[in-house]
This record gives structure tokens, C-alpha cells and sequence, in this order.
């Protein structure tokens, strides 16, 4: 497969839903990339806020917990 760094410092795991996997970091920037033998990037989506907590999955969304806020991304 590949080896890819992604920048930041990571705490949470890294999730698979709906055709991707979400790595959240510690400065809580969302990265998504598509699975597969090449690194695809898909997007890098910045909160602004401490996070260390893993993106939790359910009906169709993402939620993501930081130190002041709980999102939720459909």
C-alpha cells in the first residue's frame, strides 16, 4: 500500500463511513481520503477547536466532539 503523513498530532482513531476514512486532529481538522492502493485526498474541513476525542458515526452523520461544542455533519 502507501505511507502518507497528514500533519498535526492525532489522538482519536481513524473512522470509515460512506466510502471514507475521517481522521480528526488534535487542532480538530477533519481530513477524509478515499481508501484504496493510492493516497486520494477528499477534503480538509477545519473546526478551530481542541479535539480528542474519535468521530462517532450514526444515521448518516458524523459527530464530532470538541473541549466546548458537539457537531453534527450530514
Amino acid at each position: 500500500m502507501y505511507q502518507e503523513r497528514l500533519g498535526g498530532n492525532y489522538s482519536a482513531s481513524p473512522v470509515y463511513a460512506d466510502g471514507r476514512i475521517y481522521c480528526l486532529s488534535e487542532s480538530g481538522e477533519t481530513i477524509a481520503f478515499a481508501p484504496g492502493p493510492d493516497f486520494q485526498l477528499l477534503a480538509r474541513n477545519p473546526l478551530e477547536e481542541r479535539c480528542q476525542a474519535s468521530i462517532a458515526v450514526s444515521g448518516g452523520s458524523l459527530f464530532i466532539r470538541s473541549e466546548k461544542h458537539l457537531f453534527c455533519i450530514q
